[in-house]
């Protein structure tokens, strides 16, 4: 799992690569938490290079985005693809989050 950032149009972006699991979950909400302790306004997750999420790993993302509102900041998520896309629709959180299919997408959201 390797995590980046980037900034897009003043968005922070995050990049999360490989598998988000329960090896990897500790580890990654630890340094995610260390990306937004700055209260970034707008936060973009790209999942786009996300090959596997567990249920640990979705615990993961749903923090993070409960930290951002929780300083009334904005969170969306792009690119989840494949098996990433299917488990996070039928655990409900494309109803949680705002979800969507590119990059593109998400930033002209916000």
């Amino acid at each position: 799992m390797n995590i980046s950032t980037r900034s897009v149009d003043g968005i922070l972006a995050i990049d999360i690569e490989g598998k988000l699991d329960t090896q990897t979950s500790t580890p990654a909400l630890e340094e995610l938490l260390e990306h937004i302790d700055a209260r970034p306004d707008k936060v973009l997750i790209s999942l786009s290079s996300l090959e596997f999420v567990s249920s640990a790993g979705l615990r993961v993302i749903l923090r993070v985005a409960k930290q951002v509102r929780g300083y009334s900041g904005d969170l969306k998520v792009s690119g989840a693809q494949g098996v990433v896309k299917e488990v996070l629709e039928i655990s409900g959180f494309d109803s949680l989050l705002d979800l969507y299919e590119d990059e593109a997408q998400a930033v002209a959201s916000f």
